[in-house]
């Protein structure tokens, strides 16, 4: 079989094979019928740019395109059984179901792809118990501090200031607060040169922060167990609330202290060379002070603003957050991937093909670091040379 020819890539300058995607840094390579060169596609889901709104890709990135379609069910039969409660009535039951959804999900990711196939319980349960503990703990103290009545659990939804603390107080020394026991946990880790990776340090902040936002809405519901199962309140509400509460805070909270994590580990982690890759928020203060505004907006939205207002604020500023997510699980995803190709070759278990040893498929132009341990995805070489390290 006729070897392809070899080109320079691009955007790396690496000779890879001329076939669709550049091997070393995932740069599509063939031009379209036009003769124009192909947009940026997302190391995750080359068949999605980098600035595409995409939850499923960017939440759980190391996922194979037909389990990604799983998840994405997954997810929208949980808001479906969300409503379904809302319309029976059964707010408290809601809000439990709304607490539990997506960190179930990301804990069943993280399991299920084995992102640290040496020590998945050591690693990713400690994380895990780190923002359950921290979430329930803040919860119960947060509610000795300031007592919330069971009306304002999720917000006044009819645009009056919460009478029950000041503004200040929950809207920003709280939040904040809470915001710095989520990094705490995962910061732990940023000193073990073994988690080295941009990628790593976003994954840690993100399902540490997806954890903590669930035990933490389980305390801010205790109050309404006390009210029955089919407290007062008009429908519409509470769909919102519920909604907002079970997928769009956990999703919105993970990506902003996934960003902050990515910020860490590319500062203190990642090669020289790509430390100005994501520019002015790729810098921690940055990014600190970015998420850090993101939270404060969004619990000052839920205090003084309407529902349906609060609602969007948070769905505009969750979207934000996302495209921030993706474009540091892009960065790494291919920070270390600008250098010589190896002999031989693999079978990508996205698409299929065989594809040279290197850092991403050049038929799929999928990452395969981004692809599940344990299905021959990965490049064995590389992997044993990563357990070294």
């Amino acid at each position: 079989m006729t070897s392809p020819p070899i080109l320079d890539c691009p955007r790396c300058g690496v000779a890879v094979p001329a076939r669709a995607f550049c091997a070393s840094c995932g740069e599509p390579l063939a031009a379209t019928a036009d003769g124009r060169a192909q947009s940026r596609s997302y190391a995750a889901a080359p068949g999605e740019r980098v600035t595409s709104i995409a939850l499923v890709s960017t939440l759980f990135p190391h996922l194979r395109r037909a389990d990604m379609a799983v998840f994405r069910l997954a997810l929208v039969g949980a808001a479906v059984v969300l409503v379904a409660l809302v319309l029976l009535r059964l707010h408290p039951v809601a809000l439990v179901t709304a607490a539990v959804v997506v960190p179930i999900l990301m804990t069943l990711y993280v399991v299920a792809v084995d992102l640290y196939e040496d020590e998945p319980r050591l690693v990713i349960l400690a994380t895990v118990a780190w923002g359950v503990v921290a979430g329930l703990v803040a919860g119960f103290v947060i509610r000795r501090i300031v007592p919330i009545e069971p009306a304002t659990v999720l917000g006044p939804g009819d645009g009056n200031v919460v009478r029950v603390a000041p503004l200040l107080v929950r809207g920003v020394v709280l939040t904040l607060a809470e915001a710095a026991l989520m990094i705490a946990g995962p910061l732990v880790l940023l000193r073990h040169h073994k988690f080295n990776d941009v990628l790593d340090g976003a994954t840690f902040a993100t399902v540490a922060a997806v954890s903590f936002v669930g035990a933490r809405l389980l305390t801010d519901a205790v109050p309404l167990l006390g009210t029955g199962l089919q407290p007062q309140g008009a429908t519409l509400p509470w769909v919102l609330r519920v909604l907002s509460a079970g997928i769009l805070t956990p999703v919105l909270t993970g990506a902003l202290m996934g960003g902050v994590g990515g910020a860490l580990w590319l500062r203190y982690r990642a090669p020289v060379r790509d430390r100005s890759a994501l520019g002015a928020i790729g810098s921690p203060a940055v990014a600190v002070a970015v998420a850090a505004a993101g939270f404060v907006v969004v619990a000052a939205a839920r205090l003084v603003l309407p529902q349906a207002v609060a609602a969007a604020v948070l769905a505009i500023l969750t979207v934000l957050a996302l495209l921030w997510l993706r474009r540091v699980i892009h960065l790494g995803l291919v920070e270390e991937a600008i250098e010589a190709l190896e002999a031989g070759e693999v079978t990508c278990a996205n698409c299929g093909h065989a594809t040279p040893r290197a850092r991403f498929c050049t038929e799929c132009g999928i990452a395969l670091r981004a692809l599940p341990k344990g299905r021959g995805a990965a490049d064995p070489t590389i992997a044993a040379r990563e357990q070294a390290r």
